[in-house]
């Protein structure tokens, strides 16, 4: 394969833990610098030939999927890591080390008929992947682990087979709901839970459903322990529609459109605190046990709550252990005494990409395993021969990730 086949070339980077070789370098070690991800069949180091970009890259607890966009249009699911649930399809029951084209015959079905997957989402051990076609209804696919009702397929039992998640059940108002008229706009997966933003065509209504793991309020109610079929989630969002939500271990938050933000379920950590007082908002993002909002202000302040455990809230000046605090996070000043501008942040499991927080795996790539307080430099990593321009970044489950344009 000629190094010409693609200009310029795209590398993907990861550092963080790695146990059953969910960073596709090769090999099940923990990386505590960033490396070079493998694609299979491709250059070491450099994405399959005429990529454009990694549109999506999710995380469950040991493995990765990413969604590849091609310059002919065309978008293509790989993964690594563990496939021992089914997570990675049918065809891939143990482990990849190196990023691999994913596909199974449910997909292939699909595929056949011109449907395109256009966004993916990963749980603890379970994947999820939405297909769409013009004209057509767009399709949920579940598959993996059906811990907690994870695959939203109404069984008890785990299973291993892909299953297209069903929606016909559902009802607004005694008001049956026509499967084929939803659009599915996003879909995000916290390590035992999943939101799915809805939009009907003929109405334009806008609806959040969500299924998983329950009893902490995480989707709305209190009542059930889980939901192992598609739930709406009882928020009036259509008069302002969602924008991005995300989700930790035990909790949700939603961003709008005009900047609100709502937040439920579990407040131990304080991961909830005063969401109501934070402003005009353009960004989320959760830890397990953290919540983030990017402000939309002069300064792109970016706001931090619930568990500093690992230092993962970016401030030194955290009060009491048990004292919960809403502050922004602390960027050290750049060389002409400037705060940086951020443009955007990532979340892992207790550690957030800019970086700072939980770091037992290297995951924030410092070639060390201790936690960092405050945010500092991660890239360009010191003594790292690779230079580039940063296209887009990813955290992960004590994992890192940096797609380069060099």
């Amino acid at each position: 394969m000629e190094a010409s086949a693609q200009t310029p070339y795209l590398r993907l980077l990861a550092a963080g833990s790695n146990a059953r070789g969910q960073l596709a370098n090769g090999s099940d070690d923990d990386s505590h610098t960033f490396k070079e991800c493998r694609f299979i069949n491709c250059i070491e180091g450099i994405l399959p030939p005429n990529t454009l970009g990694i549109s999506q890259l999710v995380t469950g607890a040991n493995h990765t999927l990413a969604l590849l966009e091609f310059d002919d249009g065309r978008r293509e699911l790989w993964g690594c890591g563990d496939g021992r649930k089914g997570q990675l399809g049918p065809e891939y029951m143990e482990q990849l080390t190196e990023f691999t084209p994913i596909s199974m015959p449910l997909y292939k079905y699909y595929a056949s008929q011109g449907y395109t997957c256009c966004l993916i989402a990963a749980a603890w051990e379970t994947s999820y992947l939405v297909l769409k076609l013009p004209s057509r209804p767009d399709v949920v696919i579940s598959m993996g682990s059906n811990d907690f009702g994870a695959l939203g397929v109404g069984t008890k039992q785990a299973t291993a087979t892909p299953a297209v998640v069903s929606f016909d059940h559902l009802t607004v108002e005694g008001r049956s709901i026509n499967p084929s008229e939803l659009i599915f706009e996003s879909i995000v997966a916290g390590p035992r839970h999943v939101a799915l933003h809805v939009r009907a065509v003929l109405n334009n209504e806008h609806m959040l459903i969500g299924w998983g793991l329950a009893r902490h309020g995480q989707l709305g109610d209190t009542k059930i322990v889980n939901y192992d079929r598609p739930h709406i989630i009882s928020l009036d969002i259509s008069p302002d529609p969602v924008q991005t939500c995300s989700l930790g271990l035990q909790h949700t938050v939603v961003c709008y459109q005009s900047g609100r933000t709502t937040a439920f379920g579990s407040n131990k950590k304080g991961q909830l605190h005063k969401m109501d007082s934070w402003g005009r908002v353009r960004q989320v993002g959760c830890t397990w046990n953290g919540t983030y909002l990017l402000r939309d202000d002069n300064e792109n302040t970016l706001l931090s709550t619930g568990s500093n455990a690992h230092g993962q809230l970016g401030r030194e000046s955290q009060v009491e252990e048990n004292e919960v605090t809403v502050g922004p996070v602390e960027f050290t000043l750049s060389h002409d005494g400037k705060l940086p501008s951020l443009r955007s942040f990532a979340c892992g499991s207790e550690h957030k990409f800019g970086g700072g927080g939980w770091n037992e795996h290297g995951n924030l790539g410092l070639d060390h395993t201790d936690d960092v307080s405050k945010p500092i430099k991660i890239w360009p990593a010191e003594g790292h021969a690779l230079d580039g321009i940063i296209t887009r970044v990813w955290a992960g489950n004590g994992t890192s990730w940096i797609l380069l344009q060099t």
